[in-house]
């Protein structure tokens, strides 16, 4: 192919006067835009020309996105030997690219979270790179196939990939390849701290705190009901003893649970629910060990807990701790309606630089369908929220977590303007006399503590329906079996 043809088909159409943001010509738009923002980093003028003549096909080329038919869909009479060259043999560095992507989408989308995906890629051979039997959720069974991570960048408004690592079952575990996806990219950027979601996987709760603690990231980890953990909480009986099951100590700690309201990540719904959190470790802890806690949720106060989680933001009330978690509802709901619909499993090589390159370029023709969405919602100009940002993650650390170059303001997480929980894990204020007493971690003093049985002014029904669904406090009948001590599991303590 020509280089005046490869020009040909790079030059998006001419906008009409007046063309509105969600038309065509601003899809298109949308494309040059972003590409010109995320592949600067390529070295050559044409190595950046086919890196946005690849974006184009994922975007508009019909069916599977081969390189076969991204090049005849773009009229490329030998193009597939061309592209072939600049995804598995180019020496163009793709980490590169996805730090360029991470900071455009935070740029231009404000990010919340990073939330950690697993992704099972079905193939026929046995000789791809990372083939192994797999379980994949989505077919319900075992599959041959490859295991990657996605480390989707979660803003207000939506989200997209960044961050990918794919699996090698002879060189790491699937708990240091989660870990991975994220950090690789998080730790070569100078942008600020932001938690991490994620679910368990194998070792996981006790290899993963270890190591998001040494790389200052904060996380929330969702675990089963079977994740053992050990009791530190000092408000609670038992405090160091043998590890339990997690579904077991939240039974015992049914009395610590509130209501709590938040929006659900798939609809936006109002959603009610109960929680109730406890001081934990999953592996006993040495000098210098972040404290985590085991948070617990239940849609039917009259059931057993629906979900749990690991976290080492105990500064973060539940309400905040589930907003965060409901981010991971919204990357799947994404990921279903955009990231299939851009080639994200197609690649049909068997290299591993392949791989990579394939799927980062997958990923910014996904950021480009986000940024599109976004787009029309708001008559073409994507919003640029500014968040109130939190430093509290990093004091508890004693460091200076340093400055987001694009707010100038320190760096930290987002959630901000809660108060730090000093006192109880279910209290939302810090007893009298503590260090943090009169915070709420953002500068501004907090609110005066309201009195026993007081009840503001004005306080919506939505906030009187949750109270009087509020269950009654009691001792648990294994309290009152053992003289006021709980007892962990089914069984009762022995006369």
């Amino acid at each position: 192919m020509g280089s005046s043809r490869l020009m040909e088909v790079m030059q998006p159409p001419r906008r009409e006067a007046g063309a509105g943001a969600g038309t065509g010509a601003g899809t298109r738009d949308a494309v040059a835009d972003l590409c010109a923002a995320v592949f600067e980093s390529l070295p050559r003028a044409d190595q950046r020309r086919k890196a946005e003549l690849y974006v184009r096909g994922l975007l508009t080329a019909p069916g599977r996105k081969s390189m076969r038919s991204i090049a005849a869909h773009a009229g490329m009479a030998a193009g597939e030997q061309s592209l072939h060259h600049f995804i598995s043999c180019s020496p163009w560095n793709w980490q590169a690219v996805r730090e360029a992507l991470a900071v455009e989408l935070e740029r231009t989308l404000g990010l919340q979270a990073w939330v950690v995906k697993p992704m099972v890629i079905p193939k026929s051979g046995a000789h791809t790179v990372g083939v192994d039997r797999r379980y994949d959720a989505r077919l319900g069974q075992m599959v041959n196939g490859q295991q990657a991570f996605g480390a989707w960048a979660a803003g207000v408004e939506a989200g997209a990939p960044v961050g990918w690592s794919l699996h090698l079952p002879e060189e790491s575990t699937l708990a240091d390849c989660a870990a991975a996806a994220v950090l690789d990219v998080t730790e070569a950027l100078p942008m600020r701290r932001l938690p991490v979601v994620l679910d368990a996987v194998e070792g996981g709760p006790e290899t993963l705190p270890r190591r998001f603690a040494a790389a200052r990231t904060p996380f929330l980890m969702r675990i089963g009901a079977g994740t053992p953990v050990m009791v530190t909480d000092p408000h609670l009986p038992g405090t160091g003893r043998a590890q339990v099951r997690a579904g077991a100590v939240m039974e015992t700690a049914r009395m610590l649970r509130r209501p709590v309201r938040y929006a659900d990540g798939a609809d936006g719904s109002a959603r009610t629910v109960f929680v109730a959190s406890v001081q934990v470790a999953t592996v006993p802890q040495g000098r210098g060990a972040r404290p985590l806690r085991l948070v617990a949720e239940w849609v039917d106060p009259r059931r057993r807990p629906d979900r749990f989680w690991l976290t080492d933001m105990v500064g973060l009330p539940p309400a905040g701790l589930l907003r965060l978690a409901e981010l991971s509802r919204r990357v799947d709901v994404e990921f279903a309606g955009i990231s299939d619909r851009v080639g994200m499993r197609d690649f049909e090589g068997r290299s591993f630089p392949g791989w990579h390159r394939h799927i980062t370029l997958a990923s910014a023709a996904h950021a480009v369908r986000v940024l599109e969405g976004v787009r029309s919602r708001y008559d073409g100009l994507v919003p640029r929220p500014a968040p109130d940002f939190a430093a509290g993650f990093d004091a508890d650390f004693g460091a200076d977590p340093g400055t987001d170059r694009r707010t100038g303001r320190a760096a930290g997480f987002p959630l901000a303007g809660f108060p730090r929980a000093g006192g109880h894990p279910s209290a939302g204020f810090p007893p009298a006399g503590h260090p943090g007493a009169g915070h709420t971690g953002t500068g501004h003093p907090a609110p005066a503590r309201p009195a026993a049985g007081h009840r503001p002014a004005g306080r919506t029904a939505a906030r009187a329906a949750d109270e009087a669904a509020r269950p009654a406090v009691a001792r648990p009948a294994a309290a009152r079996a053992t003289g006021g001590t709980p007892v962990y599991g089914a069984r009762r303590r022995s006369a």
